[in-house]
């Protein structure tokens, strides 16, 4: 080879190698996952935009196209929450991107939040006052009656220009539906579908406002269409599988969230809807197989997030769901629900204060979260702050005056502040608004015997259960004042005429039971607690019953030769194996009473009853203590209305110094039965740590008053007589 060609070669060789490392630059590389992409998003293949937008953002963090379009293509697979994240970035390298401002927008209405709305529309309008997006998002953020009557007539003074949209007419549609104008809405929906037949959104707006109005045969109609105008993975299909789902065809709405998820597998809504169905249905290994697809496809996924930690509470891992709602709000401080949900583990855990704080935070997110306001107010009125839980539910039923449940609370605020008076003046409203509700005169008798109106009391209790037979607590208050007024006969016979009304229950037989006792009729009484504890066996009331039954007659062993034959024939029966427990601890073997109910446990992990007895002998009568408040939580999340479980788990807190604490679980305890002088112990002796002097002193005078005895009179007597010197 001749000395120029050998140069030749080189020179070619070294271009090569030259082009070879140009095309593994970062630069190079960065282009042609950035050509992907643009492909990829042309082409309506949004997961595979996603990656190949984020390989650009490796190599340039910046990159504000590669931003904008990784927010666009989230956005359009329903991923709202990382399509927010990375389009507030994109909003600040490009603020005057009118486009991913108007995205933002519509996202921050989504979420609940029309004022950041409201300014984003403004700032777009600034600067082009014809855009029609933009209206459509200064109608949609409108909230006040100036605020809609503005965009009204600022949408009007666009028709000249824009009038061939479908847009405009449906954003007038949805501002006249803020003014209940039901008539005009409707006409401006119609004028949208005349200008656009094939408009998706205006199918849409048809069905939710005949949704709205329960012509459901319309409803049905325009959401189909919208359906089937639409491709599969996008949100009108799933607005018509959650139609049917609202409007009782639960199959049709299961089968269309299947056929979603089978054409457009990547949509990941209608994963999270199949999974809140299943939870809700008490499905939890179907729900737990849709979020892990959801999962598998964005790991991050922030609402699949929030599901998981309610389908964790649902299967009683609070600690679990408490970590996940925990995350959730690491990422979104403002997310309104996860505030809520977060609230609800609390309270199932029995941390009263953070449940408290939490839902506190999640009415000042969202105010329109009216299930949040309704529970803060109840805790609230239970932990004995009645001023702020008063004051909240008025602000409340000035907005929504038409709240059951806010009436509802606001009476028993004024009942607990012993203003009768005024809590009959709100229970009064319940009769108004919803004249069929048994709350209502059930809770107008609530007042009137506050009053010492008996007769008039008594009148309204029966009216309750005319017009539900099977509600308990008005039939309960009729047998307490037939029993006070010495009428236990009378006491018998009300109770089995509602039974031969109502089908047969464990709470009605449980009265039955308490009328038997109180008549001194104890083989009867032991009928009806046997027969509530067959009809319900998950309920602690009938076994302490029992057991308080056995010990006034003295018939442990008679009691506990019954069950060891129950136990030959089955030795893991739940039901015998609680019983025999309850007789131990009222014959003093507390040794065996704690076998017991341990090998219940063994059984049942997580059976409340035998939980809640252990916990509370591991307490008082010495054993491990870190156990204890394990079992004690443990029965609060099985049965976080048992009256006897907040008092065992607000008893234990208190030894541990939890006084607080203590207290708010004690006080729901003490409501819900009055009469129990260990109860009121218990409650006088924390209310006293806690500072709270008026309640620990007719605590503590109840509990030294009464005629029995029990485990800590003594001391009730001691430290109410150390309160008086």
């Amino acid at each position: 080879m001749s000395g120029a060609v050998r140069a030749w070669t080189i020179l070619l060789l070294a271009g090569f190698i030259a082009l070879a490392g140009c095309t593994r630059s970062p630069e190079a590389q960065k282009a042609r996952h950035l050509e992907r992409a643009e492909k990829y998003f042309a082409r309506q293949q949004y997961p595979e935009a996603i990656i190949e937008y984020s390989n650009v953002l490796r190599f340039e963090p910046a990159h504000v196209h590669a931003l904008r379009q990784l927010g666009f293509a989230h956005y359009r697979l329903g991923q709202i929450g990382p399509a927010f994240a990375v389009l507030r970035r994109a909003e600040e390298l490009a603020p005057a991107d009118l486009e991913v401002r108007q995205k933002l927008g519509t996202m921050y209405l989504l979420g609940g939040q029309p004022a950041p709305a409201l300014q984003e529309a403004v700032f777009i309008l600034d600067r082009e006052p014809r855009n029609l997006d933009a209206l459509a998002l200064l109608a949609g953020a409108a909230r006040s009656p100036e605020e809609t009557d503005a965009a009204i007539r600022r949408l009007e003074a666009a028709r000249a220009d824009v009038g061939d949209r479908a847009t405009l007419y449906l954003a007038l549609g949805g501002l006249y539906l803020r003014k209940q104008d039901l008539v005009r809405a409707e006409s401006a929906f119609r004028d949208a579908l005349a200008k656009e037949p094939g408009s998706v959104e205006a199918h849409l707006a048809l069905g939710n406002l005949y949704a709205g109005t329960r012509d459901l045969l319309q409803a049905e109609r325009e959401l189909k269409a919208a359906a089937d105008l639409a491709p599969a993975g996008s949100l009108p299909p799933l607005v018509l599988a959650n139609f049917y789902l609202r409007t009782g065809r639960i199959d049709e709405g299961k089968r269309l969230l299947g056929s979603i998820t089978q054409r457009a597998p990547e949509f990941l809504p209608a994963w999270r809807r199949i999974a809140e169905v299943a939870t809700a249905e008490g499905r939890h290994e179907e729900a737990a197989a849709a979020l892990q697809v959801v999962f598998k496809k964005n790991p991050a996924d922030l609402d699949g997030l929030l599901l998981r930690g309610r389908l964790r509470l649902a299967q009683g891992e609070t600690a679990a769901a408490i970590q996940d709602f925990q995350q959730v709000l690491k990422r979104e401080p403002r997310l309104a629900l996860g505030h809520y949900h977060l609230g609800l583990a609390h309270l199932r855990a029995g941390n009263t204060h953070q449940a408290r704080q939490a839902l506190y935070e999640a009415a000042n997110a969202d105010p329109r979260l009216t299930e949040a306001r309704l529970l803060g107010a109840e805790l609230d009125i239970r932990m004995g702050a009645t001023a702020p839980a008063i004051e909240a539910l008025q602000k409340l039923i000035a907005r929504e005056p038409r709240e059951i449940r806010a009436h509802q609370l606001l009476g028993l605020a004024y009942l607990a502040k012993r203003e009768p008076v005024k809590a009959l003046e709100a229970y009064r409203k319940i009769v108004e608004l919803a004249p069929k509700d048994p709350r209502g005169p059930y809770s107008v008798g609530l007042a009137l015997l506050a009053q010492g109106k008996r007769a008039e009391a008594q009148r309204e209790f029966e009216a309750a259960l005319v017009l539900a037979p099977a509600f308990v607590d008005p039939l309960a208050r009729l047998v307490s004042i037939a029993i006070a007024e010495k009428r236990p006969d009378a006491a018998v016979e009300r109770v089995r005429k509602q039974i031969a009304v109502a089908s047969r229950s464990a709470e009605l037989e449980l009265l039955l039971g308490d009328a038997h006792r109180a008549r001194g009729d104890l083989a009867a009484a032991e009928a009806a607690y046997l027969m509530a504890l067959d009809l319900q066996p998950r309920l602690t009331a009938p076994y302490l019953k029992l057991g308080e039954l056995y010990a006034r007659q003295g018939s442990y062993d008679r009691g506990l030769a019954k069950l060891e034959g129950a136990l030959s024939v089955n030795p893991r029966q739940l039901a015998a194996l609680m019983l025999s427990g309850v007789n131990y601890e009222r014959k003093g073997d507390f040794a065996r009473a704690q076998e017991a109910y341990g090998k219940a446990l063994a059984v049942n992990p997580r059976f409340a009853p035998a939980a809640n007895n252990l916990a509370y002998l591991l307490a008082v009568r010495g054993g491990d203590k870190d156990k204890a408040l394990q079992l004690a939580r443990t029965a609060k999340e099985v049965a976080p209305d048992d009256p006897n479980v907040s008092d065992t788990l607000g008893w234990i807190l208190y030894s541990r110094g939890a006084y607080a604490t203590a207290l708010a679980l004690l006080r729901e305890s003490a409501a819900r039965l009055p009469d129990s002088p260990e109860i009121q112990y218990h409650l006088g002796m924390a209310a006293l740590k806690a500072g709270d002097q008026e309640t620990a002193r007719k605590s503590l005078a109840r509990a030294a008053a009464a005629t029995g005895d029990f485990l800590g009179k003594q001391e009730a007597r001691a430290a109410l007589a150390q309160m008086s010197r």
